[in-house]
């Protein structure tokens, strides 16, 4: 518990600094406990079981020893996107079709079909580590998906929405099982990962 109150502390001190320009104190104090406890969690569950735990504080307060800030503002980001597009989401769900043509866009696609699989194997070798990896891929190759495909004002606009809405539900799930909440604005701290981090 020490941990997460240090790292609310610090994460509550940049929201005041002006990382959380234009937030309300109710807003920056949830999303000083939303990160102060999902970094403290992601940190022990993304460690094998069979792997000694050692706490850090300053090292968790590092969002490239600790992705649980970068994959929360990720998750943000895309509902963020949906958002902005003015876009009725539950109706496009209803008339829209999904089209996979771009290399970025088949890749996420892909990866998220796998989600019950591995919630499946998470459960089976009681190693919640597997969900941690499986979430950290998918924010991943969102990050990408954004860097080469655009959403709103695209041709492929609607399928690219339903892409969105897709990763989003998917990560929110990871993140509900993991116990992590998810925050409602991007809090982009520091840069997102990079693909040497990640190696996927």
């Amino acid at each position: 518990m020490e941990d997460y109150y240090e790292l609310h502390d610090r994460y509550l001190r940049l929201g005041l600094l002006g990382l959380g320009e234009n937030w309300t104190n109710k807003e920056l104090e949830q999303t000083a406990e939303a990160l102060g406890f999902g970094a403290v969690k992601y940190a022990s569950l993304e460690n094998n079981l069979l792997t000694d735990y050692l706490s850090d504080c300053d090292r968790l307060f590092i969002d490239e020893d600790n992705p649980a800030v970068d994959l929360l503002s990720e998750h943000a980001r895309i509902c963020s996107i949906i958002k902005k597009s003015g876009k009725d989401i539950e109706e496009l769900k209803k008339t829209g079709k999904l089209e996979l043509n771009h290399p970025a866009e088949c890749r996420l696609g892909l990866h998220l079909l796998q989600f019950a699989e591995i919630v499946e194997d998470a459960c089976t070798k009681l190693s919640p580590s597997v969900l941690c990896e499986y979430l950290d891929k998918i924010s991943y190759d969102f990050f990408i998906f954004d860097l080469c495909c655009q959403v709103v004002g695209s041709a492929e606009e609607i399928s690219r929405l339903l892409l969105c809405e897709a990763t989003a539900i998917v990560m929110g799930k990871c993140l509900h099982l993991l116990g992590l909440t998810p925050i409602k604005r991007n809090l982009r701290l520091i840069p997102p990962p990079s693909m040497t981090r990640k190696g996927f």
